[in-house]
């Protein structure tokens, strides 16, 4: 707990707290602008907060930098700390030597005081921040969170967004909660991502008719590219016969144009020879013949000789032009046998190459990958968008559960401590909680004071069924409660073993039992005469 508070500027410079009431008590006349609500402020600037800074701007501006030193004792050992208003954000560590340690580094981050605070108050570690907690308790003048119909905000604009999980923390009720969170927050993760491959145009995406449509084509796809495949396999299974059928016909037609290459050529060979060796023997040659055969008669060769080589000599012009003819004959056959030949080829080409079919094949593959990715998407988008909802029903559920049970315990709560305020059959106030929104429910007794008193039952409340460590109450929570009231509150709070803060004056008109119990309780005394900085500045110009 907090145990002591060391300020210079304040009129008192050492102020020591005890566990249960502590009281800052001001004059029986009421006097205001005595620092009352600022030494709350202080304490909660001791306490890691930030509105001292703020509210208090009056105060720095009027006595300088403001130094708090605090003493905390837990568990019979002290920690100490210092923070200034020059550099808030800094909380140094004093050297002591119950609460010393060699790891300790004599700086800390305000981040880091608060992580101490919330650790040696022994807030769960997956619970509400030290500040968190506190602070929607802290109800000081100026920070505008003493509202008896909206008292569980911390600022009067904060959303129920921010309540909510506070509450469920407080109570140790997020756990669960936490981890459907996590897992809705991955969820979310994805459905961005997927979202925007859809807005990038990298996958199309599709309504429900749409998806329909696209499975309905993908099934016809499927189809085509199967009998694709199966006449694949056929044009391999049956290639020969493919070949026999469609290249015989083509090899046929080839063998009888070579035929007729052949006998052109060797009509053009005996044409060549009738127009080189037509001419007529001469007499040597008739020589050598007759020493073979000597009977014959070489007067009569020469005759023949001559006879030939005349019809020779006729026939020389048309032999001439039959050449001529053949040879373009052969040239008009070679080139027939070569188109024949390149035919035979392509044909042969085709049959081990169906590329016509492959290349359709690959169009229709490339449209079915292009639909299955797209149906797939939406399924998935389906998958997490269910899932999502999913997460987000669990989470309502687990958490209108756990509401639920907030709710019941500090109704309970609730009536237990305005019973113990007001004597007789008092009406209770009802907290609703939903998913939604909250309300404070005043019932039939809608009074100022007995409202105030709600919310200080409310408060009461937190501090028993919770791990909340502190209460601060300034004088207007209890300005329009009657004294009696009053009484049985300051009752409680002394019962409590926590710590509560508190301001109030017009002491006398308690009961003398009240008045000790203030008395005993005290930490600092205002008035007039005794302002809280030792000086007044309400007057100036």
């Amino acid at each position: 707990m907090l145990k002591e508070l060391r300020c210079a500027q304040l009129i008192k410079k050492r102020l020591v707290f005890n566990s249960g009431l502590n009281v800052l008590t001001g004059p029986d006349d009421g006097a205001n602008s005595i620092g009352k609500s600022s030494v709350l402020m202080l304490l909660d600037f001791a306490f890691a907060g930030d509105d001292f800074i703020k509210l208090c701007a009056d105060v720095i501006n009027n006595v300088g930098i403001v130094t708090v030193e605090v003493d905390f004792i837990f568990d019979g050992l002290k920690y100490s700390f210092s923070r200034s208003t020059n550099d808030p954000k800094v909380v140094s560590f004093l050297s002591e030597s119950e609460s010393e340690s060699e790891s300790e580094s004599p700086e800390k981050s305000l981040d880091e005081y608060r992580q101490f605070l919330k650790k040696i108050y022994g807030f769960p570690e997956h619970g509400s921040s030290f500040r968190s907690a506190v602070n929607p308790f802290f109800r000081i003048w100026g920070k505008d969170n003493y509202n008896p119909n909206k008292p569980l905000n911390s600022f009067p604009s904060e959303p129920y967004s921010k309540i909510k999980p506070n509450l469920l923390k407080l109570f140790s009720l997020y756990g669960a909660l936490r981890e459907l969170e996590k897992e809705k927050a991955a969820t979310e993760k994805k459905k961005n991502i997927l979202k925007g491959v859809f807005n990038e145009g990298y996958i199309k995406s599709l309504t429900t008719k749409q998806k329909e449509k696209s499975e309905e084509r993908l099934k016809k796809l499927e189809t085509e590219i199967t009998e694709i495949k199966c006449s694949l396999e056929n044009y391999s299974i049956n290639a020969n016969q493919i070949f026999n059928e469609e290249n015989l016909k083509i090899k046929s037609e080839k063998d009888e144009l070579v035929n007729s290459l052949f006998l052109l050529k060797n009509r053009l060979k005996r044409t060549d020879d009738n127009l080189t060796y037509g001419n007529t023997f001469n007499k040597k040659n008739f020589e050598k013949l007759k020493e073979y055969f000597p009977e014959v008669d070489d007067k009569k060769l020469a005759k023949v000789d001559l006879f030939h080589s005349g019809i020779s000599k006729i026939l020389k012009a048309e032999l001439r032009e039959e050449k001529t003819l053949l040879e373009e004959q052969i040239e008009s056959l070679e080139i027939e046998i070569r188109s024949v030949e390149l035919k035979l080829l392509e044909s042969a080409r085709a049959v081990g190459k169906p590329s016509g079919l492959v290349d359709k094949m690959l169009e229709l593959s490339s449209e079915e990958k292009d639909v299955r990715d797209q149906i797939r998407f939406c399924e998935i988008k389906s998958t997490i968008d269910d899932k999502a909802d999913e997460v987000s029903g669990q989470i309502v559920e687990k958490s209108t559960q756990s509401l639920s049970i907030i709710e019941s315990k500090l109704n309970a709560a609730m009536s237990k401590y305005i019973n113990r305020f007001y004597k007789g059959k008092p009406v209770s106030p009802k907290i609703i909680l939903t998913e939604t929104k909250y309300e404070f429910n005043h019932n039939e007794d809608s009074g100022t004071g007995k409202a105030y008193a709600n919310m200080i039952a409310l408060d009461m409340s937190f501090l028993e069924e919770t791990y909340l460590p502190i209460l601060i109450h300034d004088l207007i929570v209890f300005s329009n409660i009657e004294d009696h009231a009053i009484e049985d509150i300051f009752a409680e709070y002394s019962s409590t073993k926590k710590q509560v803060f508190i301001a109030i004056d017009k002491v006398s008109r308690f009961k003398e039992a009240t008045r000790n119990l203030v008395k005993s309780n005290e930490f600092l005394i205002l008035s007039s005469e005794r302002l809280a900085f030792g000086k007044s500045w309400k007057n100036r110009t």
